[in-house]
């Protein structure tokens, strides 16, 4: 039995199990000059283009792969599009109680929101559950946490630490003291840990704690050589330097096969305000990568996804919609 047969019928015993939203179209309405990236501009609001333009798309609970997530928090999220020729930008709006924007304890959880379209933009449609073997998909997710580290500006100085959400930090005494390690990659650091380093080269240990910022600590001793794997390997997760704003450019060729790209394409913006988050996410309509999605048919499917960091969702436990019709 092939992987698209099970996938088929899969997705059959979901339709019949429980009703799902009916796939929505989405205009993107057309206008002149630069589209802002940032979602409270007044372009996005009642004094622009979009105003009355807007699209809700009903969201279903992710039912079809372990772990399901039956009760998603979010139910429906408001959908505007515009396109000025050159770029295209999508803004999602739903209602959200609680912000989650820090990720930094093992119990917190980040809110996010993702859209999603076929590499090829041709023939059959892929399976919406994150595309299948050869079949694609280029995903857009937004991440509150990487808004609020000032992604695609502040680099690795803006990340949040241990110390964010930790008053006291030294522990013990004769000179202990718990840091987080970050290597010396060159290029790849934190920003100068003013006051810390000047006494490190003194052989003072840590350093002045009550001068020290939030970000890398030079060691317990001279000359200790601290380290981050992760950023040495390049994962835009652990080295904000890569991010070019608050959104992840991603494929995937179905479940657990989610990759970032080399090559970052798509700007974004997240504002929380009145308990909703509305985010835009903006690209060129053509780009170099292979791995993007090409805007040019005029219409392409488009998914959607929204995590609630309050209600604990993340990876496949999230609301989400089957393929949409995104018309530019």
């Amino acid at each position: 039995m092939s992987k698209k047969t099970i996938v088929f019928m899969m997705l059959f015993a979901f339709v019949l199990g429980m009703s799902s939203a009916n796939a929505a179209t989405i205009k993107a309405v057309k206008v002149q000059g630069n589209i802002p990236i940032n979602a409270d501009d007044p372009f996005w609001t009642r004094y622009g283009p979009t105003f009355h333009k807007h699209v809700v798309v009903d969201l279903d609970p992710q039912m079809i792969t372990n772990p399901m997530w039956p009760a998603p928090a979010t139910k429906w999220v408001n959908v505007r599009a515009v396109t000025n020729g050159k770029e295209i930008a999508v803004r999602l709006s739903w209602t959200d109680s609680t912000r989650n924007d820090i990720m930094v304890q093992s119990q917190q959880y980040k809110d996010q929101a993702a859209i999603m379209f076929p590499v090829k933009q041709s023939g059959e449609e892929p399976p919406f559950t994150m595309g299948g073997d050869g079949e694609r998909v280029n995903i857009w997710q937004w991440k509150a946490t990487w808004d609020k580290e000032g992604a695609g500006m502040a680099g690795n100085a803006g990340m949040q630490d241990m110390e964010d959400q930790y008053k006291f930090m030294a522990m013990g005494s004769a000179g202990y003291y718990m840091y987080e390690p970050s290597g010396m990659l060159t290029g790849k650091d934190f920003a100068t840990n003013t006051g810390s380093k000047a006494m490190v080269d003194k052989g003072q240990g840590a350093g002045d704690i009550s001068k020290r910022g939030t970000y890398v600590d030079f060691g317990m001793g001279k000359n200790e050589g601290v380290y981050n794997p992760a950023r040495a390997t390049g994962n835009i997760l652990a080295d904000a330097s890569m991010r070019i704003s608050s959104v992840e450019d991603m494929n995937a060729e179905g479940f657990s096969t989610l990759t970032t790209q080399a090559h970052q394409d798509v700007q974004g913006n997240g504002n929380w305000s009145n308990n909703r988050w509305s985010v835009v996410f903006k690209r060129p309509l053509k780009t170099d990568d292979s791995n993007d999605t090409q805007f040019t048919s005029g219409k392409t499917p488009m998914a959607i996804a929204v995590w609630n960091g309050q209600n604990k969702e993340r990876n496949g436990q999230k609301a989400v919609t089957q393929w949409n019709e995104l018309q530019y």
